[in-house]
């Protein structure tokens, strides 16, 4: 989709592009003032003989504006799941007006482009598989994450609980622990550690205990 600055003035003609018969041109006198696609153009309903105004002008620019907006934030979820929050944030930095950027996501999530549950689903699934004793991560960093890229705190909390199961989060800790021990970190220091990363006060006190025990064997 396209717009020129060029002036334009007088009635407005479509002509079905050669080379996209999925687009189409806006003309006035002569010059190619817009090109948008079948659907943008029926929605203007310019009727017979329509002139190119003011009016027309801004609705037509609205359009491109929203189709550009649409092609970018699809570009996003090109290259991996994108939350509707973290979209409108990205639609804000390529500084659309909010007003075109809300436009663009209630469109895209009717459409079924944006499913912020399944793309946390898949968050989760993800973290799930890639989590290494070296990336220990726990359900309540994987919630925080979740919560961060503009989940709500239920929807978030709930697909954690069915997609991280405690034995998981415990053999992450369990192999976390171990590995900085190797490394030559104290006990406290590596239990410190994972804490951090969110996992919870009862698990390390348990997995302490069981270190303690291994040593005095």
């Amino acid at each position: 989709m396209a717009t020129t600055q060029a002036r334009a003035t007088g009635a407005v003609t479509t002509r079905v592009l050669d080379r996209n018969p999925n687009m189409v041109a806006l003309i006035v006198g002569g010059r190619t003032v817009a090109v948008l696609g079948h659907d943008e153009v029926r929605a203007l309903r310019l009727g017979a003989r329509p002139r190119w105004t003011a009016q027309l002008k801004a609705r037509v620019t609205a359009l491109v504006q929203h189709g550009r907006a649409r092609e970018a934030a699809l570009r996003m979820m090109a290259r991996r799941a994108h939350t509707r929050d973290e979209l409108q944030r990205g639609l804000r930095k390529l500084k659309y007006p909010t007003a075109c950027v809300t436009g663009t996501l209630d469109a895209l999530e009717r459409d079924g482009w944006i499913d912020d549950a399944q793309c946390a689903a898949a968050r989760v699934a993800q973290w799930e598989r890639t989590t290494t004793a070296r990336k220990p991560r726990s359900a309540t960093w994987m919630v925080a994450e979740l919560v961060t890229a503009g989940i709500e705190v239920d929807l978030a909390e709930q697909c954690v609980a069915r997609g991280m199961s405690s034995a998981t989060e415990c053999r992450s800790a369990e192999e976390a622990l171990a590995t900085a021990l190797t490394a030559g970190k104290s006990l406290r220091a590596a239990l410190a550690a994972l804490y951090r990363r969110g996992f919870a006060p009862e698990l390390l006190e348990e997995l302490a205990v069981r270190h303690e025990d291994r040593d005095g064997d």
